[in-house]
């Protein structure tokens, strides 16, 4: 019955979520997955985050379209396993042939045959074994956040990562708004007052795993970030190197292990495509970020190699291609 009713939350979001939100205050939003209540990416709209979800289509009108970022699918099914002839896009602004549908897919990588079975893999890219894939799939929201107490009022759902007001990322929460969440199986929520000298977290905080909370530090929080428990990649912090949405090692980050990572395979999920300004080198390692992937059989651009210590990048907004290697010196 819990896990019924949470299908029924989610689809009542969706079902609602064009009625407060214009889609403009997503710092995520051209990394994923967009649904635009209208034709031509024109309208009120709602990010979606990866996953598999049950939503009755017909609820979102007639006319429906969806946006799709570098490096992401999303399939829209007719049976609620989703399994069915599924009408399937990847990257750009698509219109939707029917909303007759009632299972949304979305993952990282390739589009997968449309006619896959709710069992297949979800963010595998694809020939790139390699490659980080999402640690979950899951047919309920992460995380719901409510401007009310006892789960009233407007909601926005998150998936794992760091979530900052400041930079418009709560979506159709006001900062100091949010009020009281709920919490999917396997998934934990920090809540911050102050988003920090780093940007990740300070202040007054509170954490809290699956269920439904009123928050305590209620009408104060800044910051939010949510984090998957099953998966059990080494600490960000620990790797070889580590990159940084800001500059001084401030922001969200990510950490890599030797290795090629591709912003197009779905490897800089923590960062996006883009978006990193600084980096960390541990003693005995080296690394090559670059702007440009390598195109078929070349090599990338816009390349800056960096040996052990902190640095800030000297192009701003940077990474969509890194190498981490041992120095052999």
């Amino acid at each position: 019955m819990r896990d019924r009713m949470r299908n029924l939350t989610l689809n009542l979001l969706l079902a609602g979520l064009f009625l407060a939100c214009s889609g403009s205050g997503f710092s995520q939003v051209t990394d994923g997955v967009q649904i635009v209540n209208g034709k031509d990416g024109v309208g009120m709209s709602q990010s979606i985050p990866v996953g598999n979800f049950q939503v009755d289509g017909k609820q979102l009108g007639a006319n429906v379209s969806v946006k799709v970022g570098k490096g992401y699918f999303v399939q829209f099914c007719p049976q609620k396993d989703g399994s069915g002839k599924c009408e399937g896009f990847g990257e750009g602004t698509h219109n939707l042939v029917s909303t007759d549908f009632s299972f949304i897919r979305v993952g990282t990588g390739e589009l997968p045959s449309t006619t896959a079975s709710a069992s297949a893999q979800v963010g595998a890219p694809a020939n790139n074994p390699t490659a980080a894939t999402p640690a979950r799939s899951t047919g309920v929201a992460p995380l719901t956040v409510y401007e009310q107490k006892n789960w009233g009022g407007r909601a926005q759902i998150l998936a794992p990562g760091m979530y900052r007001s400041f930079r418009g990322e709560f979506g159709k929460i006001n900062d100091n708004q949010a009020r009281s969440v709920i919490i999917a199986k396997g998934f934990r929520a920090r809540f911050c007052s102050e988003e920090g000298m780093n940007f990740r977290g300070a202040g007054d905080c509170e954490s809290h795993e699956e269920g439904r909370h009123n928050l305590r530090f209620a009408n104060t929080i800044s910051f939010i970030e949510v984090t998957d428990l099953s998966d059990t990649s080494p600490a960000d912090e620990k790797m070889p190197v580590v990159l940084y949405e800001d500059a001084l090692q401030g922001g969200k980050m990510q950490g890599f292990d030797e290795g090629t990572y591709l912003a197009s395979g779905g490897q800089f999920k923590k960062l996006g495509n883009d978006q990193a300004q600084s980096i960390r080198v541990k003693d005995g390692y080296r690394a090559s970020v670059c702007s440009d992937e390598p195109a078929s059989g070349g090599e990338p651009a816009g390349c800056e190699e960096y040996g052990p210590g902190r640095k800030d990048f000297k192009s701003r907004k940077t990474a969509s291609y890194l190498r981490v290697w041992k120095d052999s010196k």
